[in-house]
């Protein structure tokens, strides 16, 4: 069944949106209601046919077959949070989900991966990041599953070092 998903700042507040409503329900929510901090960003990419490296992470590959519908979509791209996500086009049909890569590094947006299977071969990876909790997580659909280039744990392991280097995670900052 088709659904429609709403703007991002929307989309972002959902998360938040539980919390909210149970702490005001038990009586103990916060002064301010908890909310999203920081403007979103959408990187705007020239060519929007999936291909290599997606959402400009190297080592991000996978071997997508001539003439695939395929489209990759660079979501947020900030210091706590970071999307990218690959998606099916089929004409006349919703965009369908093929694989997904987040950073979370804001509490509770790491908070949301809690009681998840962990390591790299599940696609959950989390550090400390500049004294924060930050999760890395990565999902390849079954119609992408065995297509990551060289493989799919390496292109999460390559997700997770290269946006680590880039919002200025040291090594061996385990958590």
């Amino acid at each position: 069944m088709p659904f429609t998903i709403d703007s991002r700042p929307e989309v972002a507040r959902m998360p938040l949106d539980a919390p909210n409503t149970v702490m005001l329900k038990a009586g103990c929510a916060p002064g301010e209601p908890l909310r999203v901090p920081s403007p979103f960003v959408t990187v705007a990419e020239d060519d929007r046919a999936a291909g290599g490296p997606l959402c400009r992470v190297p080592g991000v590959t996978f071997g997508f077959g001539p003439g695939s519908r395929y489209r990759k979509q660079v979501g947020v791209v900030d210091g706590r949070l970071r999307t990218c996500s690959v998606v099916w086009k089929a004409p006349g049909t919703p965009d369908e989900p093929a694989a997904q890569y987040v950073m979370a590094g804001d509490p509770r947006m790491a908070a949301l991966f809690a009681g998840l299977p962990e390591g790299a071969g599940h696609g959950l990876v989390r550090t400390g990041c500049n004294g924060r909790p930050t999760v890395f997580y990565g999902n390849a659909g079954s119609g992408l599953r065995g297509s990551g280039r060289p493989g799919d744990r390496r292109v999460f392991e390559n997700f997770t070092e290269s946006v680590s280097r880039r919002i200025g995670c040291g090594a061996g900052e385990g958590a």
